[in-house]
């Protein structure tokens, strides 16, 4: 990604401040919690056992279609860009500066791309933990909306994952566009939070 250097996260916007909306499960629901969470907020539920056995379960089932309406039904979610009113573009109250990479069916690569995203020389890795399935990762960056909108920070980011760490566009999931986008809360007590949230909290 040409032109691109490293987020700083410290300045006018601050992730200890980061809020974002949390849903109960299932994904049909789309009116949140009356009360906004934060990036550590979310790291301690991953790594809590609120949703252990949902993850154990999940990963267990191995026909695709039934473990995703077992995913859509039994796992919490929130809405890491931003806190809304109803989950739906439209309803978005205020941007987090915050974006939700998505990286599916690593596989074999999941440990491997969990570590080289932590050290990543463009982006601060604010969050970062194993999806519900366990062959992928959930990628919390901060995005400044000074600079371009979110459309366009996910698509430069989207290319140069795929540019930097050869995925494919398959394992960078495009879906992931929408400034709503719902991102489940599994279980990964390995989870990684950025250093100085943690000493913040």
């Amino acid at each position: 990604m040409e032109g691109i250097t490293k987020n700083n996260t410290t300045g006018d916007w601050n992730p200890a401040e980061v809020k974002m909306s949390f849903f109960r499960k299932p994904i049909t629901n789309k009116r949140p919690e009356a009360v906004p969470v934060t990036l550590f907020w979310v790291y301690e539920y991953v790594r809590g056992r609120w949703a252990m056995p949902e993850t154990e379960q999940l990963r267990s089932i191995t026909d695709k279609d039934e473990a995703r309406h077992f995913k859509g039904s039994n796992f919490d979610y929130v809405t890491p860009s931003g806190v809304f009113s109803y989950c739906s573009d439209q309803c978005l109250v205020k941007h987090s500066e915050v974006l939700t990479i998505d990286l599916d069916e690593l596989n074999e690569r999941t440990e491997e791309m969990f570590d080289k995203l932590i050290a990543d020389p463009a982006f601060d890795t604010l969050l970062l933990f194993r999806s519900p399935r366990g062959n992928g990762l959930k990628w919390f960056i901060h995005i400044d909306l000074s600079r371009c909108d979110h459309r366009t920070w996910f698509t430069a980011v989207r290319n140069y994952l795929m540019a930097t760490y050869q995925l494919t566009e398959k394992q960078v999931d495009a879906q992931c566009v929408n400034v709503s986008r719902a991102c489940f809360l599994c279980h990964d007590e390995n989870a990684y939070l950025k250093t100085e949230l943690i000493e913040y909290f």
